[in-house]
């Protein structure tokens, strides 16, 4: 062998002897990364709660999630792994309620669950499978189902009307436009002494029943303060005393007023 070949073949060695080392100091510093994540007290092991769920009931509903691994086979209940928005959706999805997940540092799960004032009430438009399941929940003034309502034979708060045989904790029974032009609509009728005990929604109006059994059309494009403005004249100047005679008034077209007494 020459002296340029035993160079050549020198300088092959230490360049192999480098890459093996890189590699080694690589997937060594990869092992450390990969084995911290599994180290006992970066991962969730408490939990903390209110009293609205049972702890039992939160444990069985995220255990599953807390014991699995995720694509790269690490722990999800490592803390820094840990997705506080899948633990809020387990929760919704097993029937515990919405929830607010906080990780606190190093082993705590906080979880809570807000309470707001129920503002309507939500069945499934199937009577027959309401009455099977006891599917009725409390609807937020954002118009999200955010907890089971029992059956009531007599409803305490207005009942909200949409299509679907399906619902679950979370979900939207109305849009964030729809609620805030409903809200309008409570306040100015609860000014006039009217109070609604029935909602429905179609595509560009909105049927509310009223608990004196006569009930009111009014459009959904149209700003809900105009309307009423004009429904406290028509109440002033026309109906008068035959309110308790009311079969419905009709408030859709614009400048125009219609209205049936029984």
């Amino acid at each position: 062998m020459d002296l340029r070949t035993y160079q050549r073949q020198k300088s092959k060695d230490a360049l192999k002897r480098k890459a093996i080392i890189a590699f080694s100091v690589v997937f060594f510093l990869w092992l450390m990364i990969w084995g911290s994540f599994w180290l006992p007290w970066l991962r969730i092991s408490q939990i903390s709660s209110d009293d609205f769920v049972s702890k039992g009931e939160i444990e069985s509903a995220v255990s599953p999630y807390m014991a699995s691994l995720n694509s790269f086979f690490l722990p999800n209940n490592n803390f820094f792994l840990l997705r506080t928005s899948e633990l809020e959706n387990i929760l919704k999805e097993k029937g515990a309620g919405i929830a607010e997940v906080k990780k606190l540092f190093p082993q705590t799960l906080d979880i809570k669950f807000p309470q707001t004032e129920p503002w309507l009430i939500f069945c499934l438009s199937s009577e027959a499978l309401a009455k099977e399941s006891g599917q009725c929940f409390y609807v937020s003034k954002g118009g999200v189902l955010e907890d089971y309502a029992p059956q009531f034979s007599e409803k305490p708060l207005p009942e909200i009307m949409a299509g679907g045989q399906n619902g679950k904790l979370g979900d939207g029974v109305i849009s964030a436009e729809e609620a805030a032009f409903l809200r309008v609509v409570f306040k100015n009728l609860k000014i006039l002494d009217i109070y609604p005990s029935e909602v429905s929604f179609k595509k560009d109006e909105v049927k509310v029943l009223m608990k004196e059994d006569w009930y009111l059309l009014i459009p959904k494009n149209m700003f809900a303060d105009k309307i009423f403005a004009d429904l406290k004249l028509l109440m002033e100047q026309k109906i008068k005393e035959d309110r308790a005679k009311l079969e419905y008034i009709d408030m859709r077209y614009e400048n125009k007023a219609f209205y049936k007494l029984k």
